[in-house]
């Protein structure tokens, strides 16, 4: 009896330890990749305000288009926001929180490419596993952000 409830004791003192600590990892991730592409800005930007196209630059799209992969992993794809030098999309799965990406130009007088920013916003709950794996965003997140933003440079110089 005493081994279980050292046990049950163990248990709730370590969990609590690991959420204390998970506290400390804050509760809104933004990953952050940026391209320089000599190309205008307004077929940059076409490109990336026309969601049939996504299937020729987006990495988690390219495999069965974009209408197929809504379908299969039941994303739901919403319009944030759009402007001359911003376009924002929300991505959000059932019972999860929406991801935010953003992609904004940032033009330079002097320059000969324009600077494309690609932004995923996480916000997360206090739940310890949703802080760490929050660690492991970068890594997964960060290569298929920069492959994307080299597949339209690639079709943006090209055109």
């Amino acid at each position: 009896m005493h081994v279980i409830r050292l046990g049950i004791i163990s248990f709730f003192v370590f969990f609590g330890v690991v959420t204390a600590i998970s506290l400390l990892v804050p509760s809104h991730i933004r990953l952050s990749k940026a391209i320089n592409i000599a190309a205008p800005g307004d077929s940059i930007l076409a490109m990336i305000k026309d969601t049939a196209q996504w299937h020729e630059w987006h990495p988690g799209f390219q495999q069965l288009g974009l209408e197929a992969t809504l379908q299969q992993n039941k994303l739901s794809l919403k319009k944030v926001a759009i402007s001359d030098t911003l376009v924002s999309y929300s991505l959000q799965q059932p019972s999860k929180s929406s991801v935010i990406n953003t992609w904004q130009l940032h033009e330079v007088a002097q320059a000969d490419s324009i600077t494309l920013q690609w932004f995923m916003d996480f916000k997360l709950k206090w739940y310890p596993w949703q802080k760490f794996s929050s660690l492991f965003y970068e890594s997964t997140y960060g290569k298929l952000m920069e492959k994307g933003l080299n597949n339209i440079k690639k079709r943006a110089e090209e055109d």
